[in-house]
């Protein structure tokens, strides 16, 4: 569901207009956060996307904005128009995968609001997508570089998350050490974040899907901190515990690939919708 239907603007029913933009939110905002979005909206933007936290700490807000680079991605997402293959861009992935993840009660980084902004002539320009700021979380990367001896403690973290991400249905196809958010306290659980490359959907291949994920942690840093005859023993208790119904050699099959090869985000798709990983070497 695209955001520009109206069963968004229903379920974000808040509006913020200023300056060509508007941003649609859940719940009515507090004056500083109204003047901290304002200012944002204000400023030159220093990249094509920028992600930070909303500059007002009583606001609890994380901002992510990009520009949209070419007339024709513009036209297109003003049209609410897929590029192929039924793919929206990424950021219009990214907001329609929290949206439906936070409908569901998912473990992720909630969405608060979204909007665009216009130009003169009319067409969107600027994309925004506000979730929670998780200020009492780090990332799985740091807390690993930070800590190598921690290696255990966050590769466990991320398979429970995963799991519970598909007790909701949701196959998050970018989870890596970095978007697994690691609370600093136990009154609190890991959340995930960045969800431009996941489905809301089942899957024909949840066992290919699966194998996918546990290499893919594994290939993205972690390798450097544990051996992978270690790393394999970690997944061999994670799906004995969480998945013990999975087709083994399927999981195998391309979990052996997904360690050792960069699996671009199209490719991983294809892993989802057809079980194969494509130009695997």
């Amino acid at each position: 569901m695209h955001p520009n239907s109206p069963t968004w603007r229903s379920e974000y029913p808040h509006v913020l207009s200023h300056s060509h933009t508007t941003l649609h939110f859940q719940s009515p905002l507090a004056a500083k956060t109204r003047c901290a979005l304002k200012q944002l909206i204000e400023q030159a933007p220093s990249a094509k996307r920028v992600s930070a936290p909303l500059a007002c700490s009583e606001s609890g807000l994380f901002t992510k904005r990009e520009q949209l680079d070419s007339l024709k991605k513009k036209w297109r997402v003003q049209r609410g128009n897929p590029r192929s293959k039924g793919l929206y861009d990424w950021t219009i992935e990214e907001l329609i995968n929290t949206r439906e993840a936070t409908r569901r009660g998912a473990r992720v980084a909630g969405l608060v609001g979204f909007g665009y902004s216009r130009s003169k002539l009319g067409l969107v320009q600027d994309l925004y997508l506000i979730t929670e700021l998780l200020d009492a979380h780090d990332d799985g990367l740091s807390k690993v570089r930070n800590d190598p001896s921690a290696v255990h403690s966050v590769i466990g973290a991320a398979f429970e998350l995963l799991h519970d991400l598909h007790q909701r249905g949701i196959s998050h196809m970018d989870l890596w050490a970095a978007n697994v958010m690691l609370p600093r306290d136990d009154t609190r659980q890991p959340l995930a974040i960045d969800l431009e490359n996941s489905f809301c959907v089942p899957t024909a291949f949840f066992s290919e899907t699966l194998g996918f994920q546990f290499g893919f942690l594994y290939l993205r840093e972690i390798y450097r901190y544990i051996t992978e005859a270690d790393f394999d023993a970690c997944v061999d208790q994670a799906l004995e515990r969480y998945f013990p119904a999975i087709d083994r050699p399927a999981f195998d099959r391309v979990f052996a690939i997904a360690k050792h090869e960069d699996i671009g985000r199209l490719e991983r798709r294809e892993i989802f919708l057809k079980g194969t990983v494509p130009n695997a070497g």
